[in-house]
C-alpha cells in the first residue's frame, strides 16, 4: 500500500493539507463514494459496469484521508486485516 498511498500524495496531499480544515471533508468524500457503490450495485448488481473503479475510488479517499492525517496506511491495514482475520475466525467457531 505505500506506493499506492505514495501516489496518491503525489497528487493531492499538499493541496489538500492547505485546504482541508477538518476530517469532515474526508467523512462526506467517502460517504458519497460509497452512495456511488450502491447506486451501481442496486441498478446492475454485482456485474455493474466499472463497479470495481467505484470501488477503489473508496479506497483512494481513505488513502488520501491518511495522508492528510499523516498515518501509514500500511501499518493501518496491517492491524485491520488482523482484525478481520480474528472477526472471521470467531465467525468460524460460531458455525460449529
Amino acid at each position: 500500500m505505500r506506493a499506492e498511498q505514495e501516489a496518491v500524495a503525489k497528487i493531492s496531499k499538499v493541496h489538500q493539507k492547505n485546504w482541508i480544515k477538518t476530517s469532515t471533508f474526508f467523512h462526506s468524500l467517502i460517504t458519497e463514494q460509497m452512495g456511488q457503490v450502491t447506486h451501481s450495485y442496486i441498478h446492475s448488481g454485482r456485474h455493474a459496469k466499472d463497479i470495481e473503479v467505484d470501488i477503489a475510488d473508496v479506497i483512494l479517499c481513505c488513502l488520501a484521508y491518511l495522508n492528510w492525517l499523516d498515518k501509514d496506511a500500511d501499518a493501518a491495514f496491517k492491524k485491520s486485516l488482523e482484525k478481520h482475520k480474528q472477526v472471521i475466525e470467531a465467525l468460524k467457531k460460531r458455525k460449529r
